[in-house]
């Protein structure tokens, strides 16, 4: 990704939950700590969660010390209606609801998702570092080029109210990319 063409829209999202496996990690051993996490979970753990809004996967980044080059909480996992019941070996966090800078990459995987990041800590946007967190869903597939979103928390009053856009669940024109055939799935 180039730095000058990483554009994003600004959203409000409300306040959720989400419940995964979490590690507290900084730059330095993300490398290997987030891999190992994200494998352990796909390794079953999916399966074990109850109250899931939808299939999304989503990994959060929060409880930033101060910013991300300072140690964090990753956490991946799915956003649930509630904290009910946590799987042993799981957390619940808060995702907190505000504005974000919502950024769609696509791209191959994972180097779209590291390109990303990079240009991300590159830009000259002001973050609140409560939640950044990216949601992959039905349409991270290969067909779709692994089309995915990236969130990052802004500072309420940072931008406009009238720059701001309500987020609707899906949001671009099917026009623009080639979907399996959903004939088999009847």
């Amino acid at each position: 990704m180039d730095l000058d063409m990483l554009d994003y829209q600004v959203v409000r999202k409300p306040k959720q939950f989400i419940v995964g496996l979490a590690v507290r990690t900084d730059n330095e051993r993300a490398m290997n700590d987030i891999p190992k996490i994200c494998a352990d979970f796909q390794d079953g753990w999916q399966e074990k969660i109850q109250n899931c809004v939808n299939d999304d996967i989503v990994c959060a980044y929060l409880e930033y010390d101060e910013d991300y080059t300072k140690p964090y909480t990753y956490i991946i996992g799915c956003i649930v209606t509630s904290c009910d019941y946590i799987p042993n070996g799981m957390v619940c966090k808060e995702l907190a609801g505000g504005i974000y800078a919502k950024i769609e990459v696509f791209g191959e995987y994972p180097d779209s998702l590291m390109a990303a990041w990079e240009d991300i800590w590159d830009m000259e946007i002001d973050r609140a570092y409560t939640t950044d967190f990216e949601v992959y869903d039905q349409h991270f597939t290969e067909d779709n080029d692994y089309y995915f979103n990236i969130y990052l928390s802004l500072p309420e009053g940072s931008v406009a109210p009238e720059d701001i856009c309500e987020e609707e669940d899906f949001d671009f024109d099917d026009e623009e990319f080639e979907f399996e055939d959903d004939e088999d799935l009847v």
